[in-house]
């Protein structure tokens, strides 16, 4: 078909049409590079001149997307802080927002749900977080009731938590993945990871996680 009679053909058509042509066209010429992109490592993004090019939030939700699977979870999510400052200092007028947020297949996002919380209320789930301690394979044994409850109301069974410290030292995000429905998995977890059930040890599990995370965290202040 000649592009002459293309343009014919379209001009009764409503816009959305001619709008789903033109992104097919553009992504049948783009497969090469958008397959390229998809490939990448986490090293890779960081080297040479593509860095610039590449859009941060679609970086940080290949991040996620990557500590959600070697979890076996079924959610992966960053808060940050707001209202006033971008750091968490302790005083009640600090609010945290579910900024960013990449679910599995079946899991309902919760994002919509988690915005502008006032930081007063989950003081605990923060100071739990802030000390490396935000690792409950059953929520069951969590003993403040508000966090017990939020968490239930989200089907979360299982959760792993780790702060993000900026250069000064301030929480500027708290980075995690939960478990709905169903707790962590260690056969999952070994499987997603390549790794033999005598490889299991949970200490150093949760140093892999907290490092994940503090790359999620770098990736949050990386210039694009």
């Amino acid at each position: 078909m000649s592009v002459s009679s293309t343009i014919t053909a379209l001009k009764g058509a409503k816009w959305y049409l001619v709008f789903a042509v033109f992104l097919a066209f553009n992504i049948y010429m783009f497969r090469d590079e958008i397959a390229k992109f998809l490939d990448l490592s986490t090293e890779e993004v960081f080297k040479g001149d593509i860095a610039p090019i590449i859009n941060q939030n679609i970086f940080i939700d290949k991040l996620l997307r990557n500590i959600m699977h070697q979890s076996g979870a079924d959610r992966a999510y960053i808060f940050r802080f707001h209202n006033g400052q971008n750091y968490f200092d302790g005083t009640h007028k600090i609010r945290m927002s579910c900024d960013f947020e990449v679910v599995g297949k079946g899991i309902e996002p919760q994002a919509a749900r988690l915005i502008d919380l006032p930081t007063s209320l989950f003081s605990w789930f923060i100071k739990e977080s802030m000390e490396y301690r935000m690792f409950y394979l059953d929520i069951d044994s969590i003993s403040d009731m508000t966090t017990k409850i939020a968490l239930e109301e989200q089907g979360i069974r299982s959760i792993a938590v780790a702060p993000y410290f900026n250069e000064q030292g301030n929480l500027v995000a708290l980075i995690g993945v939960d478990w709905v429905g169903r707790p962590a998995n260690r056969d999952t977890i070994l499987k997603n990871q390549g790794l033999e059930d005598s490889e299991w040890n949970s200490g150093h599990q949760k140093e892999i996680f907290i490092n994940a995370c503090q790359n999620i965290g770098n990736a949050l202040n990386y210039s694009f």
